[in-house]
C-alpha cells in the first residue's frame, strides 16, 4: 500500500510548553489516530523554537517518531537564546544559596548547638566537674563571639558609613538603576506584556514564518497542509493546498474580558483570527454550532467552505488503570492516584496549606480548565461557596488554572477566605490530570463556551466519575435525550442553578453515573483514527481540486 504524506502546521511562541496547551492534547490525539492507518505519514512543520518542545510532546504521549517528521528552520534566533540563557541563570540563581548566606547558616547553626550543649549541662550540673564542662562550653562560645567580633565590628562601620552616604547615591546612582532594573525585571519576567517585547517578538515570528514556508513549498511529496488553529494567518500565505481549523472564536463573545487580561494584545489577536478566516481556501469547525453561528453567520464564510468534524472521545483510564498483577486491581489502582495527587497539591497555589493535606480520602470537586473570561470561573466559585457554608458540603474544589491569570479570581478567592477550600493545581502532567478525575466524587465544567463538546463529559467517564456541564449549544450537540440533559446541564448564567446540579449530583452519585455511562460508551465508538481519517479525507479531496486540470 502506497503511504501519502500529509503537513501540520503549528507556530506557537517561544517557551511555550505544548505538553500543557490543550491543542498540543489535541495535536498528539489526532496524530496518534493517524498513526493508526498504513497510508499517511505526517510531516509537523513548526518554528525552530518549538521543535524541542513538539519533541517532548511526542515522548510523553507515546507517539512513534518514525511516522512523524518533524519540519523546522535551523538555528534559533540570537535574541531569543539570549533570553533562555538568562532564564536559566535566574533559575540557577533562586536555587543557589550565596557565600554570606551559608556564613550565616553555618555561625547560627554552631551556637544554637553551644547554647543546647550549656542548657543540658546546666541541667544536669551537680558535681564541680560537670560544672567545668559547663565553663568549657560558655568559654567556647565566647571565643566564637570573639572571632565573629572584628567582621560584626567591621559590618556596623560600613552600615553606618552607608546610611550616611545613602541619600547622595540614592539620588545620583539608585533611583536610576532601581528604574532601570525594574524595567528589564519586568520585561524578563512577563515578556508578553511589554510592548517593545511584543514588537520585537512580531519581527522574529514574521522572519520564521518566512523560513517556514520556503521549507513547506520545497516539500513536493506533501499532498496537502493542516493548520489546527486561526491564530496563524501566515499559513494562508503559502502556496500549497490548505486547510485551517477554526475551534472557536471566544474573543468575539468575551471580547471585555479578554481585553481585560490582554490589553493591547487581545485586539491584535483578535484581528490576527479575523484575518486568517477572511484569508482562509478551506475551513474546518468541530461543531455545527461553530460553523453556522460563528463562521457563516459572523465572518460571512459560504458555508460550502465550512466542513465540520467532531471530536471523538478523550480517554484517560490507560494513565491509571491497572490491568494485571495485583490482586485487587482497583484498590492498586485508586492508591496510585493518591500518590499522583499529593504530588499534584505540591503545585498548589497554597502550597504552605497543600503540604499539609495528607488525608488520602480527600473529597473535592474538579473543573479541569485554564483561567480564561470564557470558563466561567467566578459563577463556580459563587456556587461553590454557596454549597461549603450554606449546605455544609465536606468538598474541596480543585482547580487546574493559574489564579494570577485572572486577578479577580484570586481576589475573590482571598475576600472570601477560600484559600484552604479552593486548591489551585497548575501545570499538572497527565497522569496527575486523570488521577483527580478518578479521585473527584464529581466533575464540573460551567464554560459558556466551547468549540465543541467539552472534553470534560469523556475524561471524566472514563475513569468513572460523573459529570455536571453548562447547557451550551456545542453539548446539546452530542449529550441527546431529555433526561440525560436534565441530569447533567445547568444554567451557566445562573449560579444558583449550578450550586443545585452540584448539590444534587453528589447526593445521586451512582445515579447519574448509571446515566451518563452510556452515553459515554456511544460517544467512544468514535475514536481519533476516525477524526484523522475524516481530515486526511478532506485534506486529499482539496489537493485534489488544486491540481490544474
Amino acid at each position: 500500500m502506497s503511504v501519502k504524506r500529509y503537513g501540520l502546521y503549528i507556530a506557537y511562541a517561544p517557551t511555550v510548553d505544548l505538553r500543557r496547551e490543550g491543542l498540543g492534547r489535541y495535536l498528539a490525539s489526532f496524530l496518534k489516530g493517524a498513526q493508526q492507518r498504513d497510508d499517511a505519514h505526517f510531516v509537523v512543520a513548526c518554528p525552530s523554537w518549538s521543535r524541542q518542545s513538539l519533541a517532548d510532546l511526542f515522548d510523553s504521549e507515546g507517539l512513534l517518531g518514525e511516522r512523524v517528521t518533524i519540519l523546522s528552520p535551523d538555528g534559533e534566533p540570537y535574541l531569543l537564546r539570549l533570553y533562555e540563557r538568562y532564564q536559566a541563570y535566574q533559575q540557577r540563581r533562586r536555587t543557589r544559596v550565596g557565600l554570606r548566606q551559608r556564613l550565616r547558616l553555618a555561625l547560627h547553626a554552631r551556637l544554637k548547638r553551644g547554647r543546647e550543649r550549656i542548657e543540658r549541662h546546666l541541667a544536669q550540673a551537680h558535681s564541680p566537674r560537670s560544672l567545668l564542662a559547663l565553663l568549657g562550653d560558655l568559654g567556647g562560645i565566647l571565643l566564637l563571639a570573639l572571632l565573629a567580633a572584628p567582621f560584626a565590628l567591621v559590618a556596623v562601620l560600613l552600615g553606618t558609613v552607608w546610611r550616611l552616604l545613602r541619600p547622595l547615591t540614592n539620588r545620583l546612582v539608585r533611583a536610576p538603576l532601581h528604574q532601570l532594573r525594574a524595567r528589564l525585571s519586568g520585561l524578563l519576567s512577563d515578556p508578553k506584556g511589554d510592548d517593545w517585547v511584543v514588537r520585537v517578538f512580531r519581527a522574529m515570528h514574521q522572519s520564521e514564518s518566512q523560513r517556514m514556508k520556503a521549507l513547506i513549498e520545497g516539500r513536493d511529496d506533501v499532498a496537502a497542509w493542516y493548520c489546527p488553529t486561526a491564530f496563524w494567518p501566515e499559513f494562508n500565505e503559502i502556496d500549497v493546498p490548505r486547510l485551517m481549523c477554526v475551534p472557536d472564536v471566544v474573543l468575539n463573545e468575551f471580547s471585555i474580558g479578554f481585553a481585560e487580561i490582554g490589553g493591547d494584545r487581545f485586539l491584535d489577536t483578535f484581528e490576527t483570527v479575523g484575518r486568517a478566516i477572511r484569508s482562509a481556501d478551506h475551513l474546518v469547525a468541530y461543531s455545527q454550532t461553530i460553523k453556522w453561528q460563528t463562521l457563516v453567520e459572523r465572518y460571512a464564510v459560504a458555508a460550502e467552505r465550512v466542513n465540520v468534524v467532531p471530536h471523538a472521545a478523550n480517554r484517560l483510564d490507560h494513565l491509571v488503570e491497572v490491568v494485571s498483577g495485583f490482586d485487587d486491581p482497583e484498590a492498586t489502582s485508586l492508591n496510585y492516584c493518591r500518590s499522583l495527587l499529593l504530588g499534584a497539591l505540591e503545585k498548589s497555589s497554597n502550597p504552605a496549606y497543600a503540604r499539609g493535606v495528607r488525608n488520602r480520602e480527600l473529597k473535592f470537586l474538579f473543573y479541569a480548565s485554564q483561567f480564561r473570561p470564557n470558563k466561567n470561573l467566578l459563577s463556580l466559585l459563587k456556587a461553590y461557596e454557596f454549597l461549603l457554608r450554606r449546605r455544609f458540603i465536606p468538598h474541596k474544589l480543585l482547580l487546574t488554572g493559574d489564579p494570577q491569570k485572572m486577578p479577580e479570581i484570586e481576589q475573590y478567592i482571598r475576600a472570601r477566605n477560600l484559600e484552604q477550600d479552593v486548591i489551585c493545581v497548575p501545570g499538572l502532567s497527565l497522569a496527575e490530570l486523570a488521577a483527580c478525575y478518578k479521585l473527584a466524587d464529581l466533575a464540573v465544567n460551567p464554560s459558556l463556551s466551547e468549540g465543541g463538546c467539552p472534553f470534560t463529559f469523556t475524561e471524566a467517564l472514563s475513569v468513572g466519575t460523573p459529570v455536571v456541564m453548562a447547557n451550551i449549544p456545542v453539548t446539546l450537540e452530542v449529550l441527546r435525550g431529555e433526561e440525560l440533559q436534565q441530569a447533567s446541564l445547568f444554567d451557566p448564567y445562573d449560579w444558583q442553578d449550578m450550586a443545585e446540579r452540584i448539590h444534587w449530583a453528589l447526593n445521586h452519585h451512582d445515579e447519574l453515573l448509571a446515566l451518563q455511562l452510556p452515553a459515554y460508551e456511544a460517544l467512544c465508538q468514535r475514536d481519533w483514527s476516525d477524526v484523522a481519517g475524516e481530515h486526511i479525507a478532506i485534506l486529499e479531496r482539496i489537493s485534489r481540486d488544486a491540481v490544474p486540470s
